[in-house]
């Protein structure tokens, strides 16, 4: 399990077998937003969105699984174009407000079943089957 802790700027890791914290890793201050996608081969990355900055910041896990495993594996600058669509302007706060995370695709047991032919055959059995 990830959690994001908005006022320390760590990511804490969380064994869910045991529940205790097995590691922290360092956040964006105002790191809030945890959603998980698929992995190829098999597993899930962690996608942590932050308040106050437009990086996205991706945790990995070994093949397993293993919570103590966790690292940071990447960053995604998040920003916009010209041509980036949006559904209304910025009329106060500017800069503030969280970034909602969306994978896809969604493998969650009642989202995944419904999935393009086309995703599922990308996908690891573990994703097509998440609650066996």
């Amino acid at each position: 399990m990830v959690m994001a802790n908005t006022l320390s700027g760590t990511i804490t890791i969380v064994d869910p077998s045991t529940n205790n914290v097995v590691k922290m890793l360092p956040c964006d201050l105002g790191c809030h937003g945890v959603q998980y996608g698929a992995r190829k081969n098999g597993g899930y990355y962690a996608y942590v969105s932050s308040k106050f900055s437009n990086a996205l910041i991706v945790v990995g896990f070994n093949a397993n699984g293993d919570a103590a495993s966790a690292d940071i594996v990447g960053r995604i600058l998040l920003t916009s174009v010209g041509t980036t669509a949006a559904d209304d302007a910025v009329t106060g706060n500017r800069g503030m407000g969280g970034q909602g995370i969306l994978t896809i695709p969604v493998v969650y047991n009642g989202w995944v079943q419904n999935l393009p032919q086309t995703w599922k055959d990308q996908l690891a059995p573990s994703h097509l089957n998440p609650i066996p």
